[in-house]
């Protein structure tokens, strides 16, 4: 990988980050309104020509345009931070869907690279705790399932 690309890569992290500290900050004053705005507004801010695409589309594509998967990692944590905050305003569905699409991002992510990176054995951590069941559907849920198994065997790649 070139310089070039890695220090893109690097800064978008950096980008996403930035946005999820920036929302943490507000929502532990209780200012959730704020800090779903700023999650909103966070990929928009980072990738403003893609982002209402990457929104948009089904997970692969998405996967496809953010192009590394560092990247969807990142995604996936806004999304998750989101979903959050939209549960502290009462908003259950649409934190529940974003739960659902981050988790759908996880596992594409893992199909096209199936080496787990910490970052991402951190994110599964937090998905594993959630309510999948009701969130996912079946196909979906049995997807995770497999791959939570290979987790639980102590294997670091997707199987």
């Amino acid at each position: 990988m070139s310089a070039i690309k890695e220090d893109y890569i690097l800064r978008m992290i950096e980008m996403m980050g930035e946005v999820i500290v920036a929302a943490l900050k507000l929502k532990k004053i209780g200012q959730f309104l704020e800090a779903d705005q700023t999650l909103g507004r966070g990929l928009v801010d980072i990738l403003p020509e893609h982002a209402d695409l990457v929104e948009m589309v089904d997970e692969n594509t998405a996967i496809s345009l953010l192009g590394n998967s560092d990247i969807v990692e990142a995604y996936v944590e806004l999304l998750l931070e989101q979903a959050e905050v939209k549960m502290l305003l009462d908003q259950v569905d649409d934190g529940e869907a974003l739960q659902a699409r981050a988790i759908r991002l996880l596992m594409g992510g893992l199909q096209r690279q199936p080496k787990v990176s910490p970052k991402g054995q951190l994110i599964w951590g937090r998905i594993a705790g959630l309510e999948l069941k009701s969130i996912l559907d079946q196909s979906d849920y049995k997807q995770w399932e497999a791959l939570n198994n290979a987790f639980m065997k102590g294997l670091n790649v997707a199987p």
